[in-house]
């Protein structure tokens, strides 16, 4: 359709006006453009198999792209200030300590009327403190527990915090402060507490008390308590809160104990259905970790291990997890290398995809050749999918070893009866 407007009638007294636009539209109009799909999932905007640095990484740079385009649109106009500040506000990402003060006061300042709403702090649903390479004063965690403070509404926190200045590198403890503004401000609304990456972390008292201010936590990524001095006194050691919505967790399987109830023989995961756990040197206690497993992960479909002991004690993992996680579907193992995929593995029989990840990428031919020597010889009854999840692992198999990609896929056609797919889920000779 072409609208045709005379000369005549632009500059004519009865001219009509356009109606005015509806506020309702230009909100709808404005999530469109501002929305990072998947943001306030417990996920994250892009539920991946990769480790979770990696899916760090790639979800922060979707952040950084959503606060370029926010930060355009509310200098457009008065109205589309007015409209766009919930939008602004609804994932905070700080990156930098000196910008926590001008941040604090932008929270303190209403955006129009007296209601809580007004406040840009109440739209907030997502916190990202990603400091890695600036110095950090105890101030600046004071000012960050003021900031969290003005999030009633929060429901996915990320840390990746650096240490204090002459702090104890034993200890690294995330200030308490941080952690009590969590609990006291947004523990009802908390889904997400991911502190994974961060060198400063909860001692395990504070991250009990968080627990137990978050009865709507979905997801736990705390591998590793803070050692702190109240850690010496046994009596005073607070029980694991049962969590009734707990559907993952991040473990280390060495740092167990912080997550054991004073009741070995209860259940306080019940609703769990994920778990990721590193094994690392030395090696775990087996029948403390096999225990927790057995009596919480019952009925966990995925499992994500990060592999980092002898290629050899690869199959006492997978041992234990047909033993004691009878509902298990999807299983991703991140290795240093190909070569730790031993032949004749034997998969839990309920495991239907097996995501491999492997930490070197441009390996050379030989480790590609024993991966598919491994995986002609591996049994697993339901077993359908094995995926190579680093797209340059995928991309150097394809383009430097391209033939021998060709004979080791053509000679495993006899006894390969699954799919072997690349990173995108495709097939990966294509």
């Amino acid at each position: 359709m072409t609208l045709a407007i005379s000369n005549a009638s632009i500059g004519s007294p009865t001219a009509r006006k356009s109606p005015p636009f509806p506020p309702e539209l230009w909100l709808t109009i404005l999530n469109l453009a501002t929305d990072v799909p998947g943001l306030l999932s417990c996920d994250g905007p892009t539920p991946s198999d990769l480790p979770r640095p990696l899916v760090k990484e790639h979800e922060h740079r979707l952040l950084k792209e959503s606060l370029i385009t926010k930060r355009n649109i509310i200098l457009v106009c008065r109205t589309w200030h007015a409209l766009a500040t919930r939008f602004l506000y609804r994932s905070v990402l700080v990156t930098r300590p000196a910008t926590l003060s001008s941040l604090l006061v932008a929270l303190d300042s209403r955006t129009s009327g007296e209601t809580l709403s007004a406040y840009a702090g109440w739209w907030t649903r997502r916190l990202d403190v990603l400091i890695q390479d600036d110095r950090c004063e105890a101030s600046d965690y004071a000012l960050l527990a003021n900031i969290i403070r003005r999030f009633p509404n929060l429901s996915i926190v990320n840390l990746s915090m650096p240490m204090l200045p002459n702090n104890d590198s034993w200890l690294r403890q995330l200030p308490e402060s941080v952690v009590t503004a969590l609990a006291e401000s947004c523990g009802s609304s908390l889904r997400v507490f991911d502190c994974s990456e961060s060198i400063l972390r909860p001692c395990r008292e504070d991250l009990m008390k968080l627990i137990a201010a978050a009865p709507n936590l979905s997801v736990l990524r705390c591998p590793i308590c803070s050692p702190s001095a109240r850690d010496k006194s046994p009596s005073a050691r607070l029980d694991v809160p049962v969590m009734t919505k707990l559907q993952s967790v991040s473990l280390m399987s060495v740092f167990l104990r912080d997550y054991l109830p004073d009741d070995r023989d209860a259940n306080h995961f019940p609703a769990l259905r994920k778990l990721t756990y590193d094994c690392i040197p030395p090696p775990f206690l087996d029948h403390t970790w096999k225990h927790f497993v057995r009596l919480s992960c019952a009925n966990v479909t995925t499992v994500h291990l990060d592999y980092s002991l002898l290629a050899d004690s690869l199959q006492k993992e997978l041992d234990l997890l047909s033993e004691c996680c009878l509902s298990l579907n999807d299983l991703v193992v991140y290795i240093r290398s190909w070569t730790e995929i031993k032949p004749n593995l034997i998969l839990p029989p309920s495991v239907s995809y097996l995501g491999l990840h492997s930490k070197l990428c441009k390996a050379p031919a030989f480790h590609f050749k024993q991966l598919f020597a491994a995986l002609r010889t591996i049994s697993g009854s339901k077993l359908k999918i094995v995926r190579l999840l680093h797209a340059d692992a995928v991309e150097d198999l394809r383009e430097n070893y391209r033939s021998l990609l060709e004979s080791e896929l053509a000679d495993s056609t006899s006894c390969i009866t699954f799919r072997i797919e690349d990173n995108e889920g495709r097939l990966l000779l294509i």
